[in-house]
């Protein structure tokens, strides 16, 4: 298994650089399995959100989704993942704080403390005033 970072994961979503799109294809077809962590899908949500791709929200939980759907990934924990992506497609927040708030509430805590009003309403959560 080799770990990928969210360049090269990126280069593989968009094929915006065809050499760079190429070698990624190459590694990822080679290697047995790939392992992409927590933090670089949240640096893929933020890349494809900004400039140059603009993506919406809902095309990167789409695409998120077809990626742990894929046998040649690996991940830390799907089940939060997707409890992540389906929490970013019902609320206001980040991709990244309802991970965050998955991941806690995976590792026994009641709720995650926030100062960030987007997640008032959102479980688990608790937003300080």
């Amino acid at each position: 298994m080799i770990g990928l970072d969210t360049n090269v994961v990126v280069r593989y979503l968009t094929r915006d650089d065809e050499a760079q799109w190429q070698k990624a294809v190459e590694i990822i077809n080679q290697s047995e399995s790939c392992f992409i962590c927590n933090v670089v899908l949240c640096e893929i949500v933020w890349v494809l959100k900004g400039k140059p791709y603009k993506y919406s929200s809902a095309e990167i939980m789409r695409t998120l989704e077809l990626i742990l759907q894929s046998p040649k990934f690996e991940f830390e924990n799907k089940s939060v993942i997707y409890q992540a992506i389906n929490l970013t497609k019902q609320g206001t927040a980040d991709f990244a704080d309802y991970l965050i708030g998955a991941i806690n509430h995976y590792h026994g805590c009641i709720h995650t403390v926030t100062f960030d009003r987007k997640l008032k309403s959102a479980k688990r959560f608790e937003v300080l005033e």
